[in-house]
């Protein structure tokens, strides 16, 4: 007979999770939002290497990210003052909107810096509530025991997406006549794929209607009711260190891999090439999830976070000194297999941490670390343009790449024992 933890157990939640109406449409839902959004970021991201090089990267980063580091408590406040799905519509009606926009922007031929920076900065804004809306969405949805399993489940839908968005993308820039790529088709089925999503949201949970304003604190209690709960909570501090390294210092990888694809003079500087390059992380994503998905019940689950930060850096590393596509894509495989399951996993056991009443503001305490990787990947892009440019001839990708995956090996190497020491009993609920 199966341990209550083995695959039998495992099997049976998946099969619970897909019976649940509401789950199954939001799953299905961003199955294909994703792959608009995954078609998305890789047309403005080679469209903004190959017209203003890696400066233009750096801006477009740092459009993102100053807001996501600005509002991204409010965002989490916000989501535990107002019903989720109300505010879920609103978010995804704006990015929708957005989308719009630099369509429109882009069959006229007007795609200066400074405007794709303002949509970067515009989704920057918009996601700072919509990520803590939709990752809470999912606890309403599933029972608590259930949430680890959940999460997996629902990062597989991203992760799939980023295997065959990319590429996907890199069919529609080659469309229309002529050897110029057509990043306007990438992004007029970035707008289609917003109708499923937006059509799911009479499925999703109908949460109660918040206390009156009377009786709810003031805002900026709210927020330090996070910041308290997270300040005292041990555990949660420690995810948070692990999860800090890995943006600032592992993820800024996937914003740097335009640059190296067309920096790199011994790979094909092409838009497939890169393409190519983001279904590998993508399916490494995938694996990444499987493989959380089958830890969901399992022990030292510390270990295993620490572990996967540990071969993210070493990924990258390899990823830095890559001179054929071979070892490039299996190296851009290996990183995002360690990066996804250590994000997905470390979500989880957070979200399992945390009361139901304070999941907003604690997720959103944990999403600053995506302004932060955006701040980082800025701060590199612009290294590397500026070694380009004082020293001619020399790979400033591979230095400045280089450089992040070995702070985060030292990084991991520092919170490797109190990470080990985690103790899955203490996502139970």
């Amino acid at each position: 007979m199966p341990s209550p933890s083995g695959p039998s157990s495992q099997a049976i939640d998946i099969q619970g999770l897909w019976n649940n109406r509401p789950f199954r449409s939001f799953w299905l839902a961003n199955l294909i939002s994703n792959l608009g959004t995954s078609a998305f970021v890789m047309a403005m991201t080679w469209l903004t290497v190959k017209t203003y090089g890696a400066h233009g990267i750096a801006l477009l980063a740092l459009g993102y990210g100053l807001p996501q580091c600005l509002l991204q408590v409010f965002g989490g406040a916000i989501t535990d003052r107002i019903p989720r799905r109300l505010l879920f519509l609103r978010t995804q009606t704006a990015l929708l909107l957005v989308a719009l926009m630099l369509l429109l922007a882009t069959t006229q031929g007007l795609v200066p810096l400074w405007l794709l920076v303002a949509v970067n900065a515009c989704n920057g804004v918009i996601s700072a509530f919509d990520t803590p809306a939709r990752t809470a969405l999912i606890s309403e949805m599933v029972d608590r025991e259930d949430l680890v399993t959940a999460q997996q489940v629902y990062s597989v839908a991203s992760n799939v997406t980023n295997v065959f968005g990319p590429a996907l993308g890199g069919i529609l820039l080659s469309l229309g006549k002529g050897d110029r790529s057509h990043e306007d088709m990438a992004f007029l089925f970035n707008v289609l794929s917003f109708l499923p999503l937006l059509a799911c949201i009479p499925w999703l949970p109908r949460t109660p209607a918040p206390a009156h304003p009377g009786t709810r604190p003031p805002l900026w209690q709210s927020i330090r009711e996070g910041l308290h709960y997270v300040r005292h909570q041990r555990q949660l501090r420690q995810l948070l260190q692990l999860l800090a390294l890995v943006m600032l210092l592992g993820l800024p990888f996937q914003t740097l891999l335009p640059i190296f694809v067309h920096d790199n003079t011994n790979l094909h500087t092409h838009h497939a090439t890169y393409a190519a390059l983001l279904s590998a992380v993508g399916l490494g994503g995938v694996v990444g999830s499987l493989l959380g998905m089958a830890s969901g019940q399992a022990r030292r689950l510390g270990l295993a976070l620490a572990a996967a930060a540990l071969g993210l850096g070493l990924a990258i590393l390899l990823l830095a000194g890559s001179q054929v596509i071979h070892w490039a894509s299996l190296s851009a495989f290996l990183a995002g297999a360690c990066g996804v399951f250590s994000l997905n996993l470390n979500n989880a056991l957070m979200q399992g941490l945390t009361p139901m009443e304070l999941q907003g503001r604690v997720i959103a305490i944990a999403n600053l670390g995506k302004g932060l990787q955006a701040f980082s990947a800025a701060a590199a892009s612009e290294a590397i343009h500026l070694l380009g440019r004082a020293m001619a001839g020399s790979n400033a990708y591979l230095l400045v790449q280089s450089s992040l995956a070995l702070a985060l090996l030292v990084g991991v190497a520092l919170l490797w024992r109190p990470m080990t020491r985690l103790e899955p009993r203490a996502i139970t609920p």
